[in-house]
């Protein structure tokens, strides 16, 4: 009788480096393969950055534009240009972005996307309300997305502005600017948020789960009449996670670091959560894990393999096939 695994996840920060996602997760599923010969085998891109794009990329999404905001301070106007292109293309662009190291609150985004500078904090009072709103008349009865990779907000004492990924205190914070920032994006335009509840809408776009994506990307595409998606959940919908994990007979689940609570910004729940509703097995691939067994089964994980960084994916493809697919 034929069994099938369904790999998915991604491997960035992994070592060793593969070039893409996929190409990661078919190198696992080649060593599984080569011990489990009688298993057949489902690979599936999940995750932010470049595996974000390879998902969105696939077959059936060729409406979307994924564009993956860097994480710099110039990453946002980047991607604010990238969004306006894919706007004039007649695309939905959908602007990926976690916990940045760096950013700039989404300004270099609104000002790419307007045509309007906004760089200058001294004019910002003026300016970014200007910014707003030729950019909602760009995108009048269109379609924009940010897939926020991260739960905090822009603003507040739990924001992105407030910690950094590593999630400790930041210690150099604009308060002139957070307060501007504050009370400009509490005027903006309200619209209901799938995957938010409805208590959010009086925060203002800087206060709302997701809005601090992409260093603020999420707050300026919600103030313009955008909309924030939690990215676990779009591409579950995306790629249809629900449907094909019922036919597996075990999940494999790739995330390099496996360390709480920065866990709390990946996709591995996601996945866990929709093996949980078929009663199977997970087991997490990483480079590293400071995870107690006590956590492992919080997250929904049966077993996990730690290849630290000693061993290639192929061999722990033989090694949890060896275990898990007897």
């Amino acid at each position: 009788m034929t069994r099938r695994v369904l790999i998915a996840g991604h491997w960035s920060g992994g070592s060793p480096a593969s070039s893409t996602a996929l190409a990661a997760l078919e190198e696992f599923g080649r060593g599984f393969l080569s011990s489990a010969v009688h298993w057949e085998v489902e690979l599936i891109p999940f995750g932010p950055g470049s595996a974000f794009k390879e998902a969105v990329r696939g077959p059936g999404s060729s409406r979307y534009a994924p564009i993956v905001v860097p994480d710099d301070e110039q990453g946002s106007a980047w991607a604010g240009r990238k969004a306006r292109e894919a706007l004039e293309l007649g695309l939905v662009p959908i602007l990926e972005g976690g916990h940045p190291h760096s950013l700039d609150c989404g300004i270099g985004f609104i000002s790419s996307l307007s045509g309007i500078e906004v760089s200058d904090s001294s004019t910002l009072e003026q300016t970014l309300p200007r910014a707003l709103s030729t950019a909602r008349q760009i995108l009048a009865r269109r379609d924009m997305i940010a897939a926020a990779s991260t739960r905090r907000p822009l603003l507040g004492l739990s924001s992105v502005l407030a910690v950094d990924p590593e999630l400790n205190a930041r210690s150099v914070q604009d308060r002139g600017l957070t307060s501007l920032l504050t009370r400009l994006l509490s005027c903006s335009e309200e619209k209901s948020l799938p995957l938010l509840d409805s208590r959010t809408q009086s925060r203002g776009a800087g206060r709302i789960p997701g809005s601090g994506a992409g260093g603020g990307v999420g707050a300026m595409v919600h103030a313009i009449g955008g909309r924030i998606i939690d990215t676990g959940l779009f591409l579950r919908t995306l790629l249809r996670l629900d449907e094909r994990i019922a036919d597996a007979d075990l999940v494999v689940v790739f995330e390099a670091k496996l360390h709480s609570p920065n866990l709390s910004d990946s996709f591995l729940d996601v996945i866990c959560d929709a093996a949980a509703q078929h009663a199977l097995p997970v087991v997490a691939i990483g480079e590293e894990s400071s995870l107690s067994a006590h956590e492992r089964a919080q997250w929904g994980l049966n077993g996990q393999f730690i290849t630290e960084g000693k061993l290639s994916l192929f061999q722990a493809g033989v090694r949890i096939a060896q275990t898990w697919g007897r």
